[in-house]
């Protein structure tokens, strides 16, 4: 198998694998608190849903939140665009968690290995992260503020080649169409073609909220 991982580069970029990032979980129906304004009342917040009571103004969603191992998804212009702007404590940029795959059925974690999954991207055993498999789950990308990844811990990176294959595996995810990064015959000559050489330059852009 060719190389997979590879030590973090200077840049953040799509791929990386940070740890100890905090991920938020939301359930239906939505909860919220409500904080108690008496001091002598027990507690300091009422837990509710909307079929109870409708939310006022100060009310807050309640979650589940964990510090997770994610992978990094957005794109390389995302990132220079914000530290461009400095704009690290109002942005998002999304990830995605990073699962054991033995979490699921035998058929399961085949399909994924193979890349028949369309909403899980395999990740083999490595230097990086152990000789455990790993996927990273896309149905559950998530935008987080751009300051936790600053100041988190990237473990890894992508190689070049394993980057291509989640772009390819993200096509797939969102379109069900498969972006083919391997070289491919020409139909009128039979030469060798690189798709990775035929790039849209998007130019330069403003920022816009």
């Amino acid at each position: 198998m060719p190389e997979f991982y590879t030590s973090p580069g200077q840049f953040i970029e799509p791929g990386d694998v940070f740890s100890g990032i905090p991920f938020p979980s939301l359930r239906y129906p939505l909860e919220f608190f409500r904080p108690r304004l008496k001091p002598k009342e027990l507690g300091t917040a009422d837990i509710f849903n909307p079929q109870r009571s409708a939310p006022k103004s100060g009310d807050s969603p309640r979650s589940t939140l964990e510090l997770k191992r994610v992978m990094f998804l957005s794109h390389g212009c995302e990132v220079e665009r914000v530290e461009r702007f400095r704009a690290f404590d109002r942005r998002f940029w999304l990830a995605a968690p990073v699962v054991a795959l033995d979490q699921g059925s035998a058929e399961l974690q085949q399909r994924t290995r193979e890349g028949k999954q369309p909403n899980k991207f395999h990740l083999p055993p490595g230097e990086y992260l152990g000789q455990q498999e790993f996927f990273v789950d896309l149905r559950k990308i998530t935008p987080i503020n751009c300051r936790y990844f600053l100041e988190g811990q990237r473990l890894c990176s992508l190689t070049d080649a394993a980057r291509l294959a989640l772009q390819s595996q993200l096509g797939v995810f969102f379109s069900g169409l498969a972006l083919y990064v391997q070289p491919i015959a020409c139909p009128q000559c039979g030469l060798e073609i690189d798709p990775t050489q035929f790039l849209i330059d998007s130019g330069a852009e403003e920022d816009v909220d």
